[in-house]
């Protein structure tokens, strides 16, 4: 049995604004996060599915409420799709350089203070996807959306298709975007296809919400 699942990226948050290691934090979206999503709803028809979750982040919270509000309600929230955390370096300040040579060392397994480590993050993002999809079958729901996090969307698309870390950096997750994601649980989770968000135009979108 196939079940699809959509990955929505929040979107630009006061975390962007400020270059923040912005993983577990409770930073909101700014007024230019709501005004892109808003914009992003005239061009992009995002799929209707049975279920609506949201990372219980407030980033993550507010980008539904602006894309999917007040036409769909949310079923809940799902903790486990929180963005990769950041431990003793969340809330802190980042240029591009900075974030640039983190992450190449993060993908590289080394250890990094108390930062959830890519491994870790793999196997929450699996188990994650494993229980909302066993979850969904079980009510009757064969397709899900969850608003969520770049590190996740990223980490999702890397360990669904069994590539590299060395492929995580060339995924792209815009804010307010994501990809269709069609699996299959026989022989083990697995990924039968997938489709960026940004390919679901107005005019061509079948089974969309508006």
């Amino acid at each position: 049995m196939e079940f699809q699942l959509v990955l929505v990226r929040h979107g630009y948050s006061l975390g962007n604004e400020k270059s923040l290691f912005s993983g577990w934090s409770d930073v909101p979206l700014t007024e230019r996060g709501r005004r892109e999503l808003r914009e992003l709803r005239q061009v992009i028809r995002y799929p209707r599915t049975g279920r609506y979750f949201s990372s219980d982040l407030s980033r993550c919270r507010e980008t539904f409420q602006e894309l999917y509000g007040p036409h769909i309600v949310l079923d809940g929230l799902r903790p486990e799709f929180r963005e990769i955390c950041f431990g003793s370096l969340e809330n802190r300040p980042g240029t591009q350089e900075d974030f640039m040579h983190f992450f190449r060392a993060w993908l590289a397994g080394h250890p990094i203070l108390d930062v959830e480590t890519y491994k870790a993050v793999c196997r929450r993002v699996l188990g994650a996807v494993a229980g909302l999809m066993r979850d969904c079958l079980a009510q009757g729901s064969q397709s899900a959306t969850v608003v969520t996090h770049s590190g996740l969307i990223k980490t999702a698309v890397t360990a669904l298709n069994h590539w590299g870390p060395e492929q995580w950096p060339q995924i792209e997750a815009p804010n307010g975007l994501g990809y269709i994601l069609t699996l299959s649980a026989e022989n083990g989770l697995r990924l039968s296809s997938q489709r960026p968000l940004s390919t679901c135009f107005q005019k061509d979108a079948v089974g969309a919400i508006y």
